[in-house]
């Protein structure tokens, strides 16, 4: 009964919008684009120590970005002078540090790069243009690829030493084996060695940019240069509207959802940029080289396995014996209930309800066909069919270098939803003020 109601809500809001944007489709398609925004320093930092070593964060007032710099200031302290490129400066994920400086530029042209990075011994480019049924080929081709290849000159031209790369787990995905009516792909853990896919086995524009953008990125390591990559699956936690806000407003998920899908908690993503520039910057005598190859960041498969239902607050099934014995303490240590009482999510809610794939397919080709034709999605932005053939096929990332090169440890999944779930049944209680805690 829920899944038809949540169908019937759906086709609903469909009609109702498709009529409104007959009626403003011509307004929307007269619209003129919206002009770059000029460089501008808007806040100096403050109190920076000489002897500092200059860091620019692109993209960092994002939601991946902005933990990144937080993070940096929390471990690096003193060490380190932060300085923020981005489009828009904001506090909508984290608040401005008085320490760091913000710009707002544009990775695109290749000025404010070279400006913002004068003076650094490191870049960690975050910037990036999100899979959506709103952006073209052109698009994601202009942000997610020029935009990195500026990146890339600009290190070079400045003489930086260091550059952390944020690249995706989707180069890896392949899509040649994966099926639209879902389980197919890689069964396997795919291996940190593989490299990004050529741009005919890869799941649509977005991928094909990430993956063209990697090969730039890695292709410019050198002695002078030390580069690395960074590939996070679905990034989670405090502040996402969309995956984390959908699944703790109950909202149903893609069915039957028994595939598994690689998700990373933006504060464990955060850290693994950290722990990279760290190791770059301020090497360890006899610490192994990391720069030159990419590496895998989400939940670990291997010892602490889930599947896309468990993860979207449908119900748990994976048996608690196939995660590993520090898993299974962590869990226990941080008073993860096992097992849950029936009906109950790893939220600590009420299981959320699947959707049809067939229903979702159609759905997602008519939501991407209005935001590519008329510039407005119907649904959210990000139901496309290839976020789709993600979500319903096989391709868990392994994550073994990340741990042993980096030295990075991806926190337990349920111990991550479980406070998730708390902080927003605590905000529900609080009058509905929503899930406000910044992440521990």
């Amino acid at each position: 009964m829920d899944t038809l109601i949540s169908v019937g809500a759906i086709v609903a809001a469909i009609i109702l919008k498709l009529v409104f944007f007959l009626v403003t489709s011509r307004i929307l398609l007269k619209r003129a684009p919206k002009k770059s925004e000029p460089y501008q320093v808007i806040s100096k930092g403050s109190n920076v120590e000489r002897s500092a070593k200059r860091i620019l964060v692109t993209g960092g007032c994002g939601f991946l970005g902005s933990a990144i710099v937080r993070q940096l200031h929390e471990r690096l302290g003193s060490r380190v002078s932060l300085v923020v490129l981005d489009t828009a400066i904001h506090a909508k994920f984290s608040p401005l540090l008085p320490s760091a400086t913000y710009i707002r530029g544009d990775v695109c042209t290749y000025s404010h790069v070279r400006a913002a990075s004068a003076g650094c011994a490191c870049v960690v480019h975050s910037a990036g243009l999100l899979h959506s049924c709103l952006s073209d080929e052109a698009a994601f081709e202009r942000v997610n690829f020029l935009g990195s290849r500026n990146v890339v000159e600009a290190c070079l031209e400045g003489d930086l030493v260091a550059l952390v790369y944020t690249s995706s787990g989707s180069v890896v995905f392949n899509d040649s084996i994966a099926r639209a009516a879902g389980g197919g792909g890689s069964l396997a853990p795919i291996p940190e060695s593989t490299a990004a896919l050529p741009a005919a086995q890869l799941n649509g524009a977005y991928a094909r940019s990430k993956a063209a953008a990697e090969r730039r990125v890695l292709a410019a390591n050198s002695h002078a240069l030390h580069v690395v990559a960074l590939r996070p699956g679905g990034v989670y936690g405090v502040g996402d509207t969309t995956l984390t806000g959908n699944i703790l407003a109950g909202k149903p998920y893609v069915g039957p959802g028994d595939v598994q899908v690689p998700f990373v908690w933006v504060e464990d993503a955060a850290r693994a940029h950290v722990d990279a520039v760290e190791r770059l910057l301020f090497p360890q005598p006899g610490a192994p080289r990391i720069h030159g190859r990419a590496y895998h960041l989400a939940h670990d498969p291997v010892s602490d396995p889930l599947l896309y239902r468990e993860f979207v607050g449908g119900p748990l099934v994976t048996p608690a014996d196939r995660k590993s014995a520090e898993v299974r303490a962590a869990e226990a240590a941080a008073g993860v209930q096992d097992p849950l009482s029936a009906g109950v999510n790893a939220y600590g809610l009420r299981c959320n309800s699947p959707v049809p794939l067939p229903l979702i397919r159609v759905l997602a080709a008519v939501n991407e066909w209005v935001g590519r034709r008329f510039g407005v999605a119907l649904l959210h932005p990000s139901m496309t069919p290839e976020n789709m053939r993600y979500a319903t096929n096989h391709w868990p990332l392994d994550v073994g270098e990340a741990r042993r090169l980096l030295g990075w440890q991806p926190t337990p999944w349920r111990v991550v939803v479980a406070r998730l779930g708390a902080q927003a049944r605590a905000g529900k209680e609080e009058g509905g003020k929503g899930m406000k805690d910044k992440a521990a």
